[in-house]
């Protein structure tokens, strides 16, 4: 077992928390296939103040991802882990240490806990960006200008808890997909497809969305990054002619949105934090942008 390098103090997180060291250039190809990330996400309550390593990170939220430049494999590595939080107007300080093992998944850990969950072996793959629940009007705002009809199907690639298909199914009466790869996320989305009733009428799938065939689909609803989505264009140039793609945030660099978009609007985050948020919308086909 291996305390952390030097240069891995401090994990650097999806937000560049810090990145403390770096790959030299022309490093041996074959070194570099042995070679992973190390994938951590922290739970924790949302005001709490976490130190990796001693060093103080910049995320917030009740999920924290952070992700290591790429290491050895073969062989385990230790971070120290403290957050300090106020609960009933005492101030609460835990610390652990986390055990994890490059490409071999996300490991978690519950700070309020100290329960640490490690993958299963069961071939997971790692979530590509940090779940970040869209504000539930936002996800009106989403529907309502994905212009939904009778018998549309909806699919909500990257689902999170569920809140977009739920909201189309229990609003618009379609049926709704959503897809993930986090195990977590699944098992939350299906409580929220529970707990509204709409069993019927949403589906809910542990699947790499990069490997979906989307030409059933009239709706599609996003809230990946940019580069994300244009990695999904093969796919999205499969579907029918009038199907509508909604990402909420993100553009998709080298096509052109329908015309207004993006909208502009505040909404308030699950926390009551209010920021600006941005809708774009595509109507296929596709339209790439002239270059200039």
């Amino acid at each position: 077992m291996t305390r952390t390098h030097k240069w891995l103090r401090c994990l650097f997180a999806v937000s560049l928390v810090c990145a403390v060291g770096t790959i030299t250039l022309g490093q041996d190809k074959k070194r570099e296939k042995n070679k992973a990330k190390v994938y951590l996400r922290v739970l924790l309550p949302a005001d709490a103040k976490l130190l990796i390593e001693g060093q103080e990170t910049k995320q917030t939220g009740k999920e924290r991802l952070f992700v290591s430049p790429p290491i050895e494999v073969g062989r385990s590595y230790v971070y120290t882990l403290k957050a300090t939080w106020r609960e009933n107007d005492k101030e609460v300080v835990k610390q652990y240490d986390v055990t994890v093992k490059p490409g071999e998944g996300e490991v978690r850990i519950d700070m309020r806990t100290g329960e640490v969950t490690k993958p299963k072996g069961d071939g997971d793959k790692v979530p590509d960006v940090i779940f970040v629940p869209t504000p539930q009007a936002v996800v009106e705002k989403m529907l309502e200008v994905a212009n939904i009809k009778k018998g549309d199907v909806l699919y909500d690639l990257g689902c999170g808890d569920g809140r977009i298909p739920v909201t189309a199914a229990k609003k618009y009466g379609i049926k709704a997909w959503g897809f993930d790869v986090d195990p977590q996320r699944i098992k939350e989305s299906l409580e929220n497809v529970k707990k509204n009733n709409v069993e019927k009428l949403v589906t809910i799938e542990k699947k790499d969305i990069f490997t979906l065939d989307l030409s059933k689909a009239d709706v599609i609803t996003l809230y990946l990054l940019p580069n994300l989505n244009v990695k999904l264009v093969p796919q999205l140039k499969k579907l029918k002619p009038g199907s509508r793609i909604v990402s909420h945030d993100f553009d998709m660099k080298g096509y052109k949105p329908d015309e207004g978009f993006p909208l502009t609007m505040k909404a308030k985050d699950d926390e009551g934090r209010e920021d600006t948020h941005y809708i774009y919308r595509w109507t296929t086909p596709l339209k790439p942008l002239k270059k200039e």
